[in-house]
């Protein structure tokens, strides 16, 4: 019977570990799959984004009712496209990079999926193509906008082989061996990790297993090369396109390699010990005519045990020890026998094996296991994990406790220390995410944002030397306009950059002093109407005081000023109030307000709404995060809320008594 129950926990113990096992590895599985799916929405807005600045810019560049070979030359270099065509409304090619005059005139826009959806004024993002120009298999991003002279279609396009889409799968999945790749309806690769076997690669010419696999499913697993591979994809909206991955599970289950090892022989030592106990049961029971035999045999284990262990009488007085559980206590055998294992247990565990014992002499338990702290003759304080079970004669009285103690100090020490351990990579971990996604968010602000205005300025910049002798006075000073717009929207990108390290690096101080509150705001209306020629109401008392830094609340007013003009209608309002302890600015505007779906992400880092007027202006979603820091290191407050019958009102609010100081804190993000 021992047996029996033994091989069934033995079974049931293996059950659990593999579901246990199975689970972790599922987990890991979906963690994958998201992931993916992270990475797919990554692309789609990259191709939006894509589509977007590439309007924009047509519309802004390419909008002539004549378009010159220089102009379009040059907007295709501000694009960065090595290839390019300009449509008319029948699909005839206007212009072309590189340039083809064969191809000008030419009618394609019946030709490609992609410019017949751009007619039809929908922008498109094509699969692989073959390019009009060059013949090499190329993607396509095609716009339409619409012009004095009738719609055209803005169509750019990258070479397959050099596709810089390509460069975000880099670094999308942090796991060694894994394949990242983008394909077309057709099966053609549109990017990928892995370099090209061909010119015109296909998923199945370069992961033929792969792309049997994704005919059957969109995730999962097969075979291949001698492995298993796990394999995810996710269709990226708005294009043609589908993103998968494939990685071998051995590398992605490489973190639970030691755990899945570590529990099989847990459970292998643990039957081994369970098999153990019942041998020696069994022993025990057919020993009992050959008591001499018995004794030796038991002797033998006893003594030579490296566990220790102790025989004790029903009042748990020791009658025999062994010289394990000898040098467990720091005491000879003759001073341990006659005595209760209680009078060397810790203080604070003091009576735990009271109510154990007394169930098993009660006959309701044969044995009960439990971890106990013992002091050494040294006052050294031991760990340890105590088995104890009760001996009975044959008419079941019971006559002995058999006490196995194994000394864990040493190991629970060691288990405490990797807690902490983990407990702080973990903690440096977050960090170091944190100030990765930081550096990307800065660095794809750089990359976008701050390009566009630069790239401006040299564009007109060159234009302006290269034609100034030919070109009409209002022209010259219209190129001179849009250099300065440029060159003023570059320097407040920079001053928004600037302000976030300062905030990053603790920099950020109020100096709060008593100032005239009306008088500042007429300041910054003043200030606001210079830089952007908008004309901003103030309605304010002759005199109302407060503190707040006069610096910073500059910034936060232009800063909110800015923001109206930007996003906002005329009339734009700005009314100072008295509030009892604090004076309220109000700075309302009459368009279209904030999104409610946006209003709680309003005041957040590189935040920018995904709907309304936010969607065709310029912006890095800086602005109010550096409002709500600003007001918050210098005492003050800033909030939202609609305006009536529509349009967006922000309210600062100036505390007329000093407050508290506040410390921007760099780990929080936040002042406190």
């Amino acid at each position: 019977m021992p047996l029996v129950v033994w091989l069934l926990l033995v079974i049931v113990g293996t059950g659990v570990l593999l579901w246990q096992q199975d689970g972790s590895r599922e987990d890991v599985g979906e963690r994958f799959d998201a992931g993916v799916s992270t990475l797919g929405d990554f692309m789609t807005g990259v191709a939006t984004e894509a589509l977007t600045r590439e309007r924009v810019q047509a519309e802004a560049s390419l909008a002539d009712p004549v378009v010159s070979t220089r102009d379009f030359e040059r907007a295709v270099a501000g694009f960065g496209y090595p290839a390019a065509v300009l449509i008319d409304s029948d699909g005839r090619v206007l212009h072309s990079t590189p340039e083809d005059p064969e191809v000008i005139g030419t009618i394609i826009g019946g030709r490609y999926q992609h410019l017949r959806e751009a007619l039809r004024g929908r922008p498109a993002v094509s699969g692989v193509v073959d390019s009009a120009a060059e013949k090499i298999p190329v993607v396509a991003f095609a716009v339409p906008f619409d012009t004095s002279a009738g719609r055209r279609v803005f169509s750019g396009a990258v070479p397959v082989r050099a596709s810089p889409l390509a460069s975000y799968f880099t670094s999308a999945l942090s796991l060694t061996g894994a394949r990242v790749q983008l394909v077309d309806t057709a099966g053609n690769i549109v990017a990928g990790t892995e370099e090209f076997t061909t010119s015109a690669p296909t998923l199945a010419d370069e992961d033929g297993p792969l792309a049997e696999a994704l005919t059957r499913d969109a995730d999962g697993r097969y075979q291949a090369d001698g492995q298993w591979w796990r394999f995810s994809s996710v269709a990226v909206k708005g294009t043609p396109w589908r993103l998968s991955a494939t990685v071998p599970e051995d590398e992605l289950f490489g973190s639970l390699r030691n755990t899945e090892i570590a529990g099989r022989a847990a459970l292998a030592g643990a039957a081994l010990v369970g098999f153990a106990v019942v041998v020696a049961a069994g022993r025990a029971r057919r020993s009992r005519r050959d008591l001499l035999l018995s004794e030796r045999r038991f002797r033998k284990v006893f003594d030579g045990s490296r566990i220790g262990m102790v025989v004790a009488d029903t009042d748990a007085r020791c009658l025999r020890v062994n010289p394990a559980a000898c040098q467990i206590f720091g005491l000879p055998e003759e001073d341990l026998i006659g005595r209760r294992l209680s009078d060397y247990t810790h203080p604070d565990d003091a009576g735990l094996t009271e109510g154990p014992m007394r169930d098993c002499l009660a006959g309701r338990i044969d044995g009960f296991d439990l971890d106990k702290r013992y002091l050494r003759a040294d006052g050294e304080v031991i760990e340890a994990k105590i088995t104890a079970a009760v001996l009975r004669d044959d008419d079941n009285r019971p006559l002995y406790f058999a006490t196995q103690i194994i000394d864990v100090t040493e190991r629970n020490a060691l288990e405490r220390d990797r807690e902490r351990d983990q407990a702080e990579l973990a903690h440096r971990a977050e960090e170091l995410q944190d100030a990765n996604t930081h550096l990307a968010d800065v660095m794809a602000m750089l990359s976008h944002d701050v390009r566009q205005p630069l790239a401006k300025i040299v564009g007109l910049g060159g234009l302006v030397v290269e034609e100034w002798g030919g070109l009409p006075e209002h022209t010259k000073v219209n190129y001179v306009q849009r250099m300065t717009a440029a060159g003023h929207r570059a320097n407040d990108l920079v001053t928004d950059i600037l302000m976030l390290a300062q905030f990053d690096a603790g920099a950020m101080m109020a100096r709060p002093v008593r100032l005239d509150i009306s008088h500042a705001v007429r300041e910054a209306v003043s200030a606001h109407h210079v830089a952007s020629g908008t004309p901003v109401t103030v309605i304010a008392p002759d005199e109302t005081t407060g503190l707040a830094d006069p610096g910073q609340l500059q910034l936060i007013l232009g800063n909110l000023m800015t923001n109206a003009t930007k996003y906002g209608r005329p009339p734009i309002e700005v009314t100072v109030a008295n509030a009892g302890e604090q004076v309220t600015i109000r700075v309302a505007d009459r368009g279209e307000g904030v999104p409610a779906k946006f209003v709680p992400h309003l005041f957040d880092r590189f935040a920018r709404a995904d709907s309304g007027v936010a969607t065709t202006t310029a912006g890095t979603g800086l602005g109010l995060y550096l409002v709500r820091q600003l007001a918050q290191a210098g005492g003050l407050d800033v909030s939202y809320e609609p305006n009536q019958p529509q349009g967006a009102v922000f309210t600062v609010t100036v505390p007329r008594i000093l407050p508290a100081p506040r410390i921007w804190d760099p780990e929080t993000q936040m002042a406190r």
